[in-house]
């Protein structure tokens, strides 16, 4: 998918939010992590990663270290009241 079709997504994945605050919490991003603590499978995860990826939430994946985290929990408070 491209960048702009995943912007979209975010309003449509009911967990967006809540994914964004798990690793923003943990301070690393990883399909296991989100899986573990959201109680969802791989694909779900996987593409709730590439969606904040693509929104600029969390860096690019570097082969099998967990993805790091741009935003802070408070910024992530703040910025998902606009939805």
């Amino acid at each position: 998918m491209n960048k702009e079709g995943n912007q979209g997504m975010a309003g449509e994945d009911e967990l967006y939010n809540e994914a964004s605050e798990t690793v923003a919490a943990a301070g690393k991003a990883s399909a296991s992590l989100l899986q573990r603590r959201l109680r969802i499978g791989y694909a779900r995860a996987a593409r709730l990663l590439d969606i904040l990826e693509d929104n600029g939430v969390i860096g690019p994946a570097d082969g099998a270290k967990p993805r790091e985290v741009y935003t802070s929990r408070t910024e992530n408070i703040h910025d998902n009241s606009n939805y």
